[in-house]
């Protein structure tokens, strides 16, 4: 980018200094068309019967010119037909002597004519000359595309009388920068000054390509770069989300397994085996938290599936108020352990196409959320209705601790959990609603939660009540 600047200012300044440039030229052109103009007033170019006699033309100009000249003007310039042009060290050395206000002797004896001695025009003159003078600025600056605004005086060659202003406020304001002077006429020389505005349009319109590239590769140098960062800060975060799921795996299977040791260790040493009903009691614990370990390994390795939406419903016809009863009913030991009340509230019978099994987890794992994570007696609200006609609604509301609002949108992340430090109170491995929300997604249906933090969390789900729709 600093690379970018410094091309760009050295580009801008080059462009400042070919606007001088092409008004500098503008001003030599006006000069030098008016000297020539004024030669040929005098019938210096046509021979003794009138015609215009090019060989004629030639020697005189060759007499006060001398090197390469300018282009020539075209007939469609203000100043009248093609001249060949006359440089500004040219004009001073060959053809006029400022001092004398005097063709200089060799010039004059050619030319055979007298300078007009009368060199103090007045306002009148000034007035009628101003608007040739005018014509001519504005030809020759729109030929080479420069749009800026300027102004102009005319005064007299010795400094008599008082210089002229066609518009003197213009011209205070645009000549603070840059003024251009030029002596108009040979036969009666005055004195003319021009004031261009910056050409800030002409220097853009010359910059344009270079600009647009430039703006082209900061950008794609700036949206990389902030990818990158973006790529960066992605990285970080499934860093911590990894550790913090192998914290939480540790301390998921840490629990079961100690268990199962210390049955174990209690049927081996401790004469267990001799009282069946006590040994019985050993193997069931065994078996449970076995089994429950085989719930959680298979949830991970479900995920992965899930993630590639790699499964398919069965999808049935399903009384909502009964699945939900029937939940509410199956986590009663749960809910009770907590002295939580769940409530069920509908506005009447709703009977939805959906995957009974799936959408059943979902609620269960709605319901379990809302118990781990309250710091008081809990309080679930359940709540369904349908909305229009193909559309069913299915609301959990809890009063537990609540989300922080900078992680609402990454909670439906695979492993994602709400960060606790090394704290572990509520157990598990961030699996629950990214599974809620791949069952709903893959129902065509919408989740969203709203939530503060030590006010509770509302779930609200949104399902077609014809099922997905290919």
């Amino acid at each position: 980018m600093f690379l970018q600047g410094y091309w760009l200012y050295n580009t801008y300044r080059l462009s400042g200094q070919q606007f001088e440039k092409e008004v500098s030229d503008v001003v030599r052109r006006l000069e030098y068309g008016y000297a020539v103009a004024d030669i040929e007033r005098l019938g210096l170019f046509t021979d003794s019967m009138g015609r215009r006699d090019t060989a004629r033309l030639t020697r005189i100009v060759d007499l006060l010119l001398s090197g390469p000249q300018p282009a020539p003007l075209h007939d469609t310039d203000t100043l009248r037909g093609s001249r060949r042009l006359i440089t500004d060290s040219q004009m001073k050395i060959a053809i006029f002597d400022e001092r004398t206000t005097t063709f200089r002797k060799p010039v004059r004896d050619t030319l055979n004519f007298r300078i007009d001695t009368r060199n103090s025009y007045t306002k009148e003159e000034f007035t009628r000359l101003s608007h040739s003078v005018q014509s001519g600025i504005d030809s020759l600056l729109h030929r080479a595309g420069i749009g800026s605004a300027y102004a102009f005086t005319l005064s007299n060659i010795n400094g008599a009388k008082a210089t002229y202003f066609p518009d003197e406020d213009t011209f205070k304001r645009l000549s603070g920068k840059t003024s251009w002077d030029a002596k108009m006429g040979v036969e009666r020389p005055y004195r003319m000054t021009l004031a261009v505005g910056n050409g800030i349009v002409y220097i853009l319109r010359n910059m344009a390509w270079v600009l647009l590239s430039s703006i082209a590769i900061v950008g794609m140098t700036a949206w990389a770069y902030l990818m990158m960062l973006r790529t960066i800060f992605q990285q970080k975060r499934l860093s911590d989300v990894k550790t913090d799921f192998i914290n939480n795996m540790t301390h998921e299977f840490k629990t079961p397994i100690a268990t199962v040791s210390l049955a174990v260790e209690a049927l081996q040493h401790f004469d267990v085996m001799k009282k069946p009903e006590q040994a019985r009691e050993y193997l069931d614990i065994c078996r449970n938290e076995l089994n429950r370990i085989s719930v959680m390994v298979e949830r991970v390795l479900k995920m992965a599936a899930f993630e590639k939406l790699d499964f398919t419903l069965t999808l049935q016809k399903t009384d909502i108020g009964k699945l939900l009863a029937d939940i509410v009913e199956n986590m009663r030991p749960q809910w009770e352990q907590r002295n939580a009340t769940i409530t069920v509230q509908s506005s009447g019978s709703v009977v939805a196409k959906i995957d009974r099994t799936h959408l059943a987890n979902v609620i269960y794992n709605l319901i379990d959320n809302s118990l781990k994570y309250a710091d008081r007696v809990p309080e679930i609200e359940i709540s369904y209705r349908p909305i229009g006609v193909d559309r069913l609604r299915l609301t959990v509301c809890d009063n537990g601790i609540g989300i922080p609002t900078a992680y609402q949108s990454q909670v439906f992340d695979n492993f994602f959990r709400v960060p606790t430090g090394n704290i572990h109170n509520a157990k598990g491995f961030g699996l629950g609603l990214s599974y809620v929300a791949t069952v709903v997604k893959k129902h065509h249906g919408q989740i969203s939660l709203d939530s503060a933090v030590g006010k509770g969390s509302t779930f609200t789900i949104d399902l077609p009540i014809n099922g997905p729709q290919n």
